[in-house]
Formats: C-alpha cells, structure tokens, sequence
C-alpha cells in the first residue's frame, strides 16, 4: 500500500432526497413559466401548498393557451370553462393572449371580457358556441387588442360585427379569419358583403382571409380603408380575380399571396 493512501479523503456521502417544496417562490415561478397553463392547472399546481401560491403568480397567466393542449380534445367544455376561468382570476387582469378552442362560450368570453382589460391577442379556433354578441361584447372592452384570429367560429361574422371590432379596437393590426370551405359551409349563415366592415380597421398590418367570399370590390375597399396594410393573403377566396387592375391596386403590399398562387402550388 502507498505511504499516501490513508490520507486521502473520504468520499462525500450521496445527497439526501431535496424537498423540491421548499424552493424559493421565485425558483419555482421560473420553472412554471416553462409549463403551459394546462399543465399548471392540471398537475404542478396541486402538488403541494407552496408550489400552488407559486402557480398563483400573476405573470404566469399572462398568455393562456388553451387550444393546442390534448387535454382539450379529452375534456367536457364546462371543465375547460372552469380552467379557463381560474387563470383568468390568477392572472388578476393582467392577461394579454387567450387562445381557445372547441369549448369556449359567450358565458366566457364575458367572463374574461370583464376581467381582462389589457387583451391584446386573441385566438377562438371552431368554437361553435360563441356568437355574435357574446364576441362583441368582448371585443367592446379590449381598446387594446391588436392580434386577433377566428377560424372556423360559424356564429360570428357578418359586417357589422367587423366594423365594430374596428372602431372598439383601434390598435388592431394583424386579422385573420377562417371560414369553411364553400362545399361545406351549411353551418355558415349567409352574409353578403360583410368584409366591407374589415375596411374599418385602418391600423391592420396583415390580413389574412381563408375561404372567404370577398369580392374585388369589397378588397379594393380594404385597400382604400388600411392604408398601413402590408401582408395580405387570401386563400380559397373564388370570388376574387387576380386581375391586372387587382394586381395594381395591391401593388403597395409587400407580402401578397392571391387564390390563384395557391391553385398552383
């Protein structure tokens, strides 16, 4: 044996189990800003008392995504309403993006309506419940919504609702609206003419219309009416024909897509 070998240190003895509740407050808020709202609601919440004062932290429910969770597909809609009303109240009227999907209600969108005056993006994918009222409701008292997206929400719609949305919401500038495709669109009411009211939103930057039956008047009245415009895609929208008069009037957009760029993809 070495002379040396008796000195040397003992090896350190294996870390007992670290009690993950006694992290600090602002240790745990940091690793539950890598966490979705779902999975804060649904899991790390409940853990223990001082993980839930943790997820109880305002700045975690500044954006509440509830559209792209599995749990979305899995829930009825009056536990996701629950959900969704829960982080709002956490959030204490500080939050900024609501994306939702399937389970929204108007009963909600006045919820958050009357509770969330700092809004500015909101996202509603094939919510079937939510009308037209309920919808304006909401968007009367967002002043500061600037992003705002309905795809396949067959109850809202019609000009109107649209040149209201523009003069509640003067920060607007990024709309984008789904609409079934024409072959499958029995669960649409007709409107005629209703993205006439689009052209009241004059701060829009980009537009985005999927379906639609917009016509080369009612974009040119767009154009004339969004003057900031600058990235316009219109997908699926027949009724509009890429003319060279159209092409000249969208001359000052600087993205431009037109349904027959898309036929030939």
């Amino acid at each position: 044996m070495e002379s040396g070998a008796s000195s040397l240190p003992e090896p350190a003895p294996p870390p007992a189990d670290r009690d993950w509740s006694e992290l600090p407050l602002d240790a745990l808020v940091m690793v539950f800003t890598r966490l979705g709202p779902v999975e804060i609601l649904m899991g790390s919440g409940l853990v223990c008392r001082s993980w839930l004062q943790a997820a109880k932290e305002p700045e975690l429910w500044r954006s509440v995504d509830m559209a792209e969770h599995k749990v979305v597909e899995e829930k009825k809609g009056d536990v996701l309403c629950k959900m969704a009303k829960v982080a709002v109240d956490r959030s204490k009227g500080t939050m900024e993006v609501f994306l939702g999907k399937y389970f929204v209600t108007d009963e909600l969108l006045k919820y958050i309506a009357d509770r969330s005056a700092s809004l500015k993006n909101l996202n509603l994918i094939s919510c079937h419940e939510v009308s037209n009222k309920g919808f304006t409701e909401l968007v009367t008292k967002s002043p500061l919504l600037e992003d705002l997206s309905l795809e396949l929400c067959p109850k809202i719609g019609g000009r109107n609702v649209y040149e209201a949305t523009g003069k509640a919401c003067p920060q607007l500038k990024r709309f984008s609206l789904r609409r079934e495709c024409f072959r499958f669109s029995l669960n649409y009411s007709r409107r005629v003419a209703e993205t006439l009211g689009i052209a009241v939103m004059r701060e829009l930057r980009s537009l985005t219309l999927i379906s639609s039956n917009i016509t080369n008047d009612e974009l040119g009245a767009i154009l004339d009416g969004c003057p900031r415009l600058e990235t316009l895609c219109l997908r699926d929208c027949y009724k509009v024909i890429a003319d060279g008069a159209l092409r000249a009037k969208c001359a000052r957009i600087k993205t431009l897509t037109l349904p027959d760029e898309y036929e030939r993809q």
